[in-house]
């Protein structure tokens, strides 16, 4: 009996295997491709970068379409329209330390804003404003004499460059006078230096931003006069950074020198910890852009991170971005399949991913106004299953889309699809040429209907014969 089965089993196998290998084709030859829908697939990936796939040219007599990818890049540099940036830097007596450079904390910060200014004012579009902050007399404590505006907005590189100098060059003189009767310049009132710099735009420009150069812990703020590191002055100023960002302006602050230590007198949080209280974190930031950083970063953060985050910031830019193309297999299988332009940008499969019947195009890196594209052609293959004839069939099967700045839920690169292609039919041709009733030939046809006629009989012959030889031996 289990003999019987096996035999019967390889039985079906051969039949499974006649009907694959001899599958009914027709000649391409014989064939007409018609494009039936001529969709446009378009994927939105953020809200300024785009992907597009459309039948962009084809050939019908030479049964061959050409598909064209195209993902691109909308996203406008911040500065290529009209902007207006306050540099808001601290001028307080804890500036004056020396840092491993040699020189004071002051003289980095003062040099690297320099850079920056410099670098920010080669844009025809941009104008700077500088105001600093301390704190004045003692008389003057909490109030907006605690900043001082050293020149109104501007593209004057000289003025621009002479106001921070003057920044530098009265830090001198109150270090040098060192007269503790006055107190001037001895506290942080940041959020004096940040007010003051508000009040600095004009109402025409939209694209408004404060870069905050700083070293300490406000200690002082905006209606009080007593010294606080935490609590009311916490709370004044981290509201006033709020009410910057409320108001369409994007902030950039930078800490330094700002250490860990146990702040001795009022609280037992270190001064990293205050800090956080204001400003939050790299991570998680109160507003905008927030640069935690020891006194050997100043020159690179100010005169690079934030030059950068200004011109250029990452937020708009692609990255590791992979689109996978999906075929049917009734594409794979009856059309061949050649690029005709490749990408410029990144890499893509050589062929046709057989297992997944994909291809994968990988970018590294698109920027601000970039685009590219790629393109291929499917073509009828010279002999075509029959089965697909008259059947309306989808080009691709979807289009996939991940990148490292859309994520999921979970941190995740999230999927972004479309299942829109272009859809084609192929019908035979009629043959004007042929008889009303055609004499039958021998061909292809006819002689794999005789082998599986053939194959047929014989297996159901031997099944019989199995079938008594089984019940006579019982």
């Amino acid at each position: 009996m289990k003999k019987l089965k096996k035999i019967s089993s390889m039985i079906l196998l051969v039949l499974l295997l006649c009907s694959s290998v001899f599958a009914a084709t027709v000649s391409s030859e014989k064939a007409k491709l018609e494009i039936i829908e001529n969709n446009v697939c378009t994927i939105d990936i953020t809200d300024t970068a785009v992907f597009e796939k459309k039948l962009i040219d084809y050939d019908l007599d030479k049964k061959e379409l050409t598909i064209g990818l195209k993902v691109t890049n909308n996203a406008i540099r911040p500065l290529d329209k009209p902007s207006e940036i306050v540099l808001v830097i601290d001028n307080s007596i804890s500036m004056n330390e020396t840092i491993a450079t040699g020189g004071s904390r002051m003289e980095s910060v003062i040099d690297s804003a320099k850079i920056l200014a410099t670098e920010l004012l080669k844009l025809n579009t941009v104008k700077l404003s500088v105001v600093s902050f301390s704190s004045g007399e003692l008389a003057d404590f909490g109030t907006l004499r605690d900043a001082q505006l050293r020149t109104n907005l501007t593209n004057d590189k000289t003025v621009v460059s002479n106001s921070i100098d003057s920044i530098y060059d009265d830090f001198i003189r109150v270090v040098e006078a060192n007269d503790p009767t006055k107190l001037t310049g001895s506290k942080t009132d940041i959020e004096a230096g940040i007010t003051l710099a508000s009040q600095q735009f004009t109402g025409t420009c939209d694209n408004k931003f404060i870069v905050l150069l700083t070293d300490g812990v406000p200690n002082i703020s905006l209606g009080s006069n007593k010294i606080l590191y935490s609590g009311a002055t916490a709370t004044n100023t981290k509201n006033a950074l709020k009410k910057l960002e409320n108001d369409g302006i994007q902030v950039l602050s930078m800490m330094t020198g700002v250490t860990n230590d146990v702040e001795s007198g009022q609280t037992n949080k270190t001064f990293k910890e205050l800090a956080e209280e204001v400003f939050g974190t790299p991570e998680k930031p109160t507003v905008g852009k927030f640069y935690y950083i020891t006194d050997s970063e100043i020159e690179e953060t100010v005169s690079t991170t934030i030059l950068n985050q200004l011109i250029a910031p990452e937020d708009g830019i692609l990255t590791d971005i992979d689109i996978y193309d999906y075929f049917p297999q009734e594409i794979v299988s009856n059309f061949n399949f050649e690029y005709v332009e490749l990408p410029t940008l990144g890499t893509v499969s050589e062929d046709i991913d057989l297992q997944n019947n994909m291809i994968v195009w990988h970018i590294d890196r698109l920027s601000y106004g970039e685009s590219d594209t790629l393109s291929y052609k499917l073509t009828l293959k010279d002999n075509i299953d029959e089965a697909i004839v008259g059947v309306v069939l989808d080009t691709n099967e979807k289009v996939d889309i991940t990148t490292e700045k859309v994520l999921d839920e979970n941190g995740q690169k999230k999927i972004i699809t479309s299942d829109v292609t272009p859809k084609v039919k192929v019908t035979l041709a009629e043959d004007t040429t042929k008889a009303p009733d055609p004499i039958p030939q021998t061909g292809t046809t006819i002689t794999l209907t005789v082998i599986i006629g053939i194959t047929l009989i014989a297996c159901v012959v031997l099944g019989i014969k199995l079938y008594t030889k089984n019940k006579s031996m019982k």
